[in-house]
């Protein structure tokens, strides 16, 4: 089964789907913008086990301090969707929506 990807899309583009008031925050490789509409995570293709990045297919893990800011934007419940890209070097890739696990 042949399956077709979202285009890519520039770094900008992905991080104005937070909407409105973007503040943008590095946790390790990833970069993370939290606007008034969602929370967006941009990270690397990953594939290192522990390093933040796309882990597989259902996990992309962030490791590095979250900060007051951040924690309540990532838990499980409650808060804003988080939309997942892949950073890769022609654009950002679209991965969709994540449920956060753990802390």
């Amino acid at each position: 089964m042949t399956q077709t990807l979202p285009p890519l899309i520039a770094e900008a583009a992905a991080l104005s789907v937070a909407g409105a008031g973007l503040p943008r925050y590095e946790v390790g490789p990833a970069l993370i913008g939290t606007g008034a509409d969602a929370t967006v995570v941009i990270v690397n293709p990953g594939g290192i086990p522990g390093v933040s990045g796309v882990q597989d297919s259902t996990k992309v893990l962030l490791h590095g301090d979250m900060g007051p800011a951040l924690r309540p934007r990532l838990e499980f419940q409650g808060a804003p969707p988080t939309h997942l890209f892949a950073c890769l070097d022609q654009g950002c890739l679209p991965l969709g929506t994540a449920r956060c696990r753990g802390s």
